[in-house]
């Protein structure tokens, strides 16, 4: 029997420290698990001392308002360990809360293990070099994290991703539109952001899009013609009306994107994690993304930016799978050139899916089963 505490920050730590839970559970019911927990952990069996709730911000400004409350959190988390220390900490993702509370327990002997790697290879990269000093054990989602961490001397293991996993292999699109209540001949997934700050920059612009490619295809005789808007945010509704009050009726707004990207044909969205999922349902993509220009000209002076692609599956297959149009690329034009390019090459969607598939499949290792065994053996040596 171990005594774990675990840290988790956002929702999908949530889902991830669940199934850890729950596996390393499996194997050993006495494991006793604490920390800061999302509703999945809790109902797992993981005691409360706070929740992820506790730790959402978004944001630079939100982040240094809530600064006092989050070092609060903090201190009294590692106050705790110290007074009972843990056969080991987990720490789920949110990196910079988590290093920081990591890089105190292990000086103190205290064994770190860090899931979810710190996208060192996309930016900041001389944090690899902290990462000795903080983590016992890296377990990463992607198998290139594993190769270029070992190379810098952390012990890291590569455990597959909890998408992945949760994707089948194969979907069924006519299953999921008749789920639906759709029936139109072209479905068409619109992401523009999870923030508000991505909304403010996406939206207008993938709706122009879209009024755009729909005009286009009604020209050539396809106009039943439908787009989904997976989001949480009801006030996307309303930027669609300002600017596009007509074409209301050719939408469906929904909150769950796994149900809107599975009955689509084709989706269109911002860089981000977006960009995996729709690669792990095989959908063709567009990718967009854009920022303030005085923090993109920031981030090409100084070379922040360290990979040549911004979307994860094409960092992936290392090669461009998906069309990016990003910054000033990324116009309402381009935008419906690329979605057209898509519809008319029915060679190039068949050729994608084939590599998506092969990604899925490589990412596809269970996650959580495979973490805890790693886990189980690492308070057992």
């Amino acid at each position: 029997m171990a005594y774990f505490v675990i840290v988790a920050g956002e929702s999908s730590g949530d889902i991830l420290g669940s199934s850890v839970i729950r596996e390393l559970k499996k194997n050993n019911p006495g494991h006793e698990f604490q920390g800061i927990t999302g509703p999945r952990m809790t109902e797992a069996g993981c005691e409360s001392w706070f929740d992820i709730e506790d730790l959402s911000v978004m944001g630079i400004f939100d982040v240094i308002k809530h600064l006092p409350r989050l070092y609060k959190i903090r201190s009294q988390v590692i106050k705790k360990i110290i007074e009972r220390p843990p056969d080991a900490f987990i720490g789920i993702d949110y990196p910079e809360f988590n290093l920081s509370i990591e890089g105190v327990l292990k000086k103190r002997g205290i064994q770190t293990i860090h899931m979810v790697s710190p996208s060192f290879w996309a930016w900041r990269e001389n944090r690899i070099k902290t990462f000795n000093k903080k983590i016992d054990l890296m377990l990463c989602l992607f198998p290139f994290e594993e190769k270029l961490l070992v190379e810098q001397g952390l012990r890291a293991i590569f455990i597959g991703h909890p998408l992945a996993d949760s994707i089948p292999i194969v979907t069924d699109q006519i299953a999921a539109k008749t789920d639906l209540g759709i029936d139109d001949d072209l479905v068409i997934c619109l992401m523009p952001g999870s923030r508000r700050s991505e909304i403010s920059f996406h939206a207008k612009l993938i709706f122009d899009a879209a009024n755009k490619l729909k005009n286009e295809l009604a020209t050539s005789g396809l106009d039943r013609v439908r787009f989904l808007v997976p989001s949480k945010f009801p006030d996307l509704k309303d930027i669609l009306i300002k600017y596009h009050p007509k074409d209301v009726d050719k939408y469906t707004f929904l909150t769950d994107s796994k149900r809107a990207i599975s009955a689509s044909n084709l989706v269109i969205t911002k860089s981000g994690t977006s960009t995996l999922e729709s690669a792990l349902y095989k959908k063709p993509t567009v990718v967009i993304y854009k920022m303030p220009t005085i923090s993109y000209l920031f981030l090409k002076l100084l070379n922040v930016v360290k990979t040549e692609f911004a979307a994860l599956p094409n960092i992936l297959l290392e090669k461009e799978i998906f069309p990016e149009l990003i910054q000033n690329e990324a116009t309402s034009e381009n935008i419906k050139n690329e979605a057209i390019n898509w519809i008319n090459q029915n060679d190039r969607v068949d050729g994608t899916i084939e590599d998506l598939t092969q990604l899925h499949k490589q990412l596809r290792k269970n996650a959580g089963e495979k973490a805890a065994q790693i886990i189980e053996k690492a308070v057992a040596s």
